[in-house]
């Protein structure tokens, strides 16, 4: 049987998955050629990759760490500040790429590819996984609050 929608919970696990479709969809974008000219990898798109891929080994870090006293708690907390860090460093060079490439100003609604990056789907695999992280770090803070 199935659960409600409302009734369902996220684990920490559903934002290491979507970290990790994030990172991957980045590097897909980042390394086509069509997308983004070569000439742009070292000083852009190297940048976008690493913070998407930092984000997801920072959170699989804080996941990680199995919390039973307040040195444990502390640093499951710092992994998860680092992934939200690396979050807000991502969507600030994505941003600096929409800007600067044309080709990313068009935003795909029929789903068909083009070989224009769908920004819209990008930005949305992006504050899925930050609203998820801060959730889970909300959630730990209640949790936890009482080691500290």
């Amino acid at each position: 049987m199935a659960i409600p929608k409302s009734k369902r919970t996220t684990t920490p696990l559903s934002v290491l998955v979507e970290a990790d479709t994030l990172a991957c969809y980045t590097i897909l974008i980042c390394t086509d050629e069509s997308r983004f000219p070569k000439r742009y990898r070292w000083c852009l798109t190297q940048q976008i990759i690493e913070s998407a891929v930092q984000a997801k080994m920072h959170i699989a870090k804080a996941n990680s760490v199995y919390v039973n006293d307040h040195e444990s708690a502390t640093l499951r907390r710092t992994y998860q500040q680092e992934a939200v860090a690396d979050i807000a460093a991502l969507s600030a060079t994505m941003d600096t790429a929409f800007k600067l490439f044309s080709g990313l100003r068009h935003i795909d609604t029929t789903g068909k590819p083009k070989k224009r990056i769908n920004i819209a789907t990008w930005t949305s695999q992006l504050d899925k996984v930050k609203s998820l992280l801060l959730a889970w770090k909300k959630s730990d803070t209640e949790k936890y609050k009482s080691m500290g």
